[in-house]
């Protein structure tokens, strides 16, 4: 009786572990955070929780400064899969508004 209980537990783990919810929220969102030399607006998607896109926009930010931050971040945030990252050197300011953007944007998917 214990190895049939046993094969029974089991499997009733293998079929539950099948019917759990996979991935997390999906979706595009938009937020916008102040800037260098104006707002900052990023735009996030998310698939299965998992961050696939970020396109940040700046366009008052300071040339070879703040559009290095503006080039270089939204890529290394969907690398990682997170905003918890560093800021470009000599674009913090910048730097600060995409990961703040970014963070906002994220938190509005549900």
């Amino acid at each position: 009786m214990g190895k049939t209980l046993f094969a029974g537990l089991l499997v009733s783990l293998v079929i539950f572990a099948g019917c759990t919810a996979k991935g997390g929220p999906s979706g595009s969102a938009t937020a916008s955070a102040p800037g260098f030399g104006g707002d900052v607006t990023v735009t996030i998607t998310l698939e299965n929780g998992k961050i696939t896109k970020v396109d940040a926009d700046g366009p008052e930010e300071t040339d070879g400064i703040g559009s290095r931050a503006l080039l270089q971040l939204p890529a290394q945030i969907v690398q990682r899969n997170s905003t918890g990252i560093n800021a470009i050197s000599g674009a913090t300011v910048t730097s600060k508004a995409i990961l703040d953007a970014a963070k906002a944007a994220k938190d509005q998917i549900k």
